[in-house]
This record gives structure tokens, C-alpha cells and sequence, in this order.
């Protein structure tokens, strides 16, 4: 699929995200999600204009926000092509582990590649140690008590009928 047959993405003014915001995010999960792979070109401000109605500096907001994150590269008189597409991580939630979602500081969009258009997620582990991730490519998962059986000889699904949730 080239840039110009992209699934048309509606942007909302209404919500209050800069409409900048909304293209780089669009552009950027299409990156993620591997639809654009590395050395694809994106769309120029010509296309973005057609497929979003914006003018070319909210294009170029947009391509400012992808390359801040190093998700693009611009060649002058050609392209802005995909750099890099971030690798997903997977974090490992424990009992007493807590998780909040909220944009980054400056300090965070720099060591986790986030620009302005992503989240992080803050992971407070129950022992107080506080770890922040990108939350466009952090896929999260709990430990669940399955994995501690062995150790603990408890069947989490033992004694109960399936799909009920009562014991019997």
C-alpha cells in the first residue's frame, strides 16, 4: 500500500489534540504496526492535504513531530522516508505493581524517543522502584498466578466450573 492509497484517517477537531498531533499519531501507528516499513516513503504535504484537508505546514508539524521521534528522515526535494521502527517491549506486572498513563516530561520525551504524541507509562513496583516506557510500543502483561503454582501448589482454576466463577 503506498502512502496515497492510506486508510483515510478522520482527524477531530473537536477533541482538543492539535490537529499536528493527530497526523504524526496516525502516521506514526502505521510505522508501528509495520503497514510502513523502514525506507517507505510517507505522505507528502500534497497527500496529507488530500487525505486530511490540512495545509502543508500542519504537514509539516506533523513530519517535525515523527522526526523528532526518530521515526522519519526527510531527503530535501524527495521524501520523508521511514528511519526506524521502534521495537515493542514487553513489561512484566507484578502483584502490588501499579501503572498510570500520562505525557512525558522533556527529559523523558528525549530518553524514550516519545516526542510530543505519545504517552508514557509510569510503573510504581511494589517495592517503590518507578520505571517509565514509551506506551506506543509497550505492550504490558501480569504475572499471573499459574506462573507461581509450582512454587506455591496452588491451581488458581481448581474447584471451579467453568465460565461460573462459583466453586462446586
Amino acid at each position: 500500500m503506498t502512502a496515497s492509497e492510506a486508510p483515510r484517517v478522520q482527524v477531530d477537531y473537536e477533541s482538543g489534540e492539535k490537529v499536528y498531533l493527530q497526523i504524526a499519531r496516525a502516521i506514526r501507528d502505521r510505522i508501528i504496526s509495520g503497514e510502513l516499513p523502514v525506507g517507505a516513503q510517507i505522505p507528502s504535504g500534497n497527500q496529507m492535504k488530500q487525505q486530511w484537508g490540512v495545509n502543508r505546514l500542519t504537514g509539516a508539524q506533523a513530519v517535525e513531530e515523527l522526526r523528532k521521534a526518530g521515526l522519519v528522515t526527510t531527503r530535501p526535494g524527495v521524501g520523508t522516508f521511514v528511519a526506524s521502527t521502534p521495537a515493542s517491549q514487553v513489561v512484566v506486572l507484578r502483584p502490588g505493581d501499579r501503572v498510570i498513563a500520562r505525557m512525558p516530561t522533556e527529559q523523558e520525551r528525549e530518553r524514550l524517543s516519545t516526542g510530543h504524541i505519545t504517552p508514557v507509562l509510569i510503573v510504581t513496583r511494589a517495592d517503590g522502584r518507578v520505571e517509565p516506557y514509551n506506551a506506543a510500543v509497550t505492550v504490558m502483561t501480569a504475572e499471573t498466578l499459574a506462573r507461581s503454582a509450582p512454587a506455591t501448589g496452588y491451581e488458581p482454576t481448581a474447584g471451579l466450573r467453568a465460565g461460573t466463577g462459583r466453586s462446586g
